[in-house]
């Protein structure tokens, strides 16, 4: 903390973070190097909806690369910088861009979303984007989360009337409720979004004032071809079933997820997670007999750890349209996206370490995802869509489907990070401002010449700010006790912020700022 004394007295120069998923962010560890060095030799990935008609893109199998470049970047591993920015440049392509139809694809989309949301906070990779190329970031983010707002919104016209559900593209291949490979993508996606814009209170902003018509104006201009396809569907195909612009923007508006709004964003991400890492440990359907012969691990039943406890992964033990399943296979389309998620809410300051709620799903992960290692070394045979599917095993996972680099997500930089006894922010740079304020900031920080400072000019307060986040200005006497009352609550904006009190109190006085969400 930095101190100067004045005519008015002591002034303390601090940030200090009410919201505790501020206070408890933290710069996480890079991805191993082998884990990068193989993430960059993966093909760049792309979207189109011509490419698959499922999920739009060209990585379903080997997605993954870009959040691990991402995550290597942002804890200060340089090696990946290049490949990264060449991936988000590729992205900014109007023929490469994602296509946001808030459905089935949003889970590969999270590859791109996600790592959108990384480099956002990584003002080493940020800054040497030009203007252009984050306008275009800017416009796929906002298109992912206005999509998979209206696709999981309680006031979604469809979820309403109970009725088959739509993409903005006409697509029926999805259900908000169905198994987590489309939960993670589509709420997942409302989440990051809230991330990469700054919080609930801009995210609401965004939703709340959207315009269908304008905004996909704005997407032909910029030359996004997929995304304007997307967004322009109904315009283009009168008859189909898609949701029209004024559906789209009724529904986004007040948005909640099963009654939950963005300010309860953890609400949110609790019922995520207690649904893709909620069954009970089992080695297979049956009580490990199986189904068919299939759906139930190929061998080492007996030393399976942690049978019966809650954590393993949705669907070694769900439904389908077609019966029962338990496929390893979708499970890694759950915890992919899951990860995903889960990384971009801690890198960007909103999981508040420590307390019950990421206790408790951080227990069930561990629970879930050791299951998924074991069950990977041991094979499994899968059972999906009717049919035993033949068994898969770490190989088949680390070959094509990305399992060599994804898994140091979790190995390397998460799982330490939540076994991590240390609950206060860091200040890895030594500058006095802590990490977590860093990056809400977009600071560096790994640079001691990055930091906040809180400057007064008689009653008048100065700071650096950013645009998208929320500022508290609190003051105290400091007698007979350093208690704080807030004097003002204001709306961040891009550069110099000043505030002046309007009625300095007599004798000495101290002051602090806040960071909202």
């Amino acid at each position: 903390m930095r101190v100067h004394a004045t005519t008015f007295g002591i002034i303390a120069m601090a940030v200090v973070a009410f919201h505790p998923a501020v206070s408890n962010a933290a710069v996480v560890n890079s991805p191993s190097q082998a884990a990068v060095d193989a993430a960059k030799t993966v093909t760049l990935i792309r979207y189109q909806k011509g490419i698959n008609s499922n999920s739009y893109t060209n990585g379903a199998w080997f997605g993954g690369a870009s959040i691990v470049l991402a995550t290597a970047s942002h804890a200060g591993n340089t090696s990946a910088d290049a490949r990264l920015l060449e991936q988000i440049r590729h992205l900014t392509s109007g023929a490469n861009a994602i296509c946001a139809n808030g459905g089935y694809p949003a889970q590969h989309e999270r590859h791109a979303t996600g790592m959108f949301a990384i480099a956002k906070h990584t003002p080493r990779i940020w800054n040497q984007l030009t203007a252009a190329e984050k306008s275009k970031i800017d416009l796929q983010m906002k298109a992912a989360l206005v999509a998979s707002a209206f696709t999981t919104s309680d006031t979604n016209p469809f979820i309403v009337a109970g009725s088959t559900q739509y993409t903005l593209d006409g697509d029926s291949n999805l259900g908000r409720d169905w198994n987590p490979n489309y939960r993670e993508g589509m709420v997942g996606g409302v989440l990051v979004g809230m991330v990469y814009f700054g919080g609930p209170a801009a995210t609401n902003t965004i939703l709340n004032t959207y315009s269908h018509a304008s905004f996909v104006a704005e997407l032909a201009v910029a030359g996004l071809t997929n995304t304007h396809l997307t967004f322009n569907w109904k315009s283009a195909n009168p008859s189909s079933p898609a949701p029209s612009g004024g559906q789209i923007e009724n529904a986004v508006r007040n948005y909640r997820y099963k009654t939950k709004g963005l300010t309860d964003y953890m609400g949110i991400y609790t019922l995520l997670v207690n649904d893709t890492y909620g069954k009970s440990v089992s080695s297979g359907l049956n009580g490990g007999e199986g189904f068919n012969g299939a759906g139930k691990i190929a061998s080492g039943a007996a030393n399976l750890p942690n049978p019966g406890a809650v954590g393993m992964l949705k669907e070694f033990d769900s439904n389908d349209a077609k019966g029962p399943r338990s496929s390893i296979l979708y499970c890694y389309d759950g915890y992919r996206p899951h990860q995903t998620n889960q990384l971009v809410l801690v890198i960007g300051g909103y999981w508040p370490k420590g307390k019950p709620e990421t206790l408790q799903a951080v227990a069930r992960i561990k629970v879930g995802n050791t299951d998924l290692w074991y069950k990977m070394n041991a094979g499994y045979i899968d059972y999906h869509g009717g049919q035993a599917r033949g068994t898969l095993d770490l190989a088949y996972f680390n070959n094509g489907h990305g399992f060599n680099y994804v898994r140091s997500l979790w190995e390397d930089v998460l799982l330490p990070y939540h076994d991590s006894a240390k609950e206060t922010d860091s200040d890895t740079d030594g500058d006095g401002t802590g990490d977590s304020t860093e990056v809400r900031l977009e600071l560096d920080p790994f640079s001691g010449a990055s930091r906040f400072e809180l400057r007064r000019q008689g009653s008048r307060l100065e700071w650096q700010g950013k645009s998208g986040v929320m500022f508290q200005v609190q003051r105290s006497t400091g007698s007979p006790s350093l208690v704080w009352v807030t004097i003002a609550t204001l709306a961040g904006v891009a550069g110099l912020n000043t505030y002046t009190d309007p009625a300095p109190p007599a004798g000495r006085a101290f002051y602090r700022i806040g960071l909202l969400p």
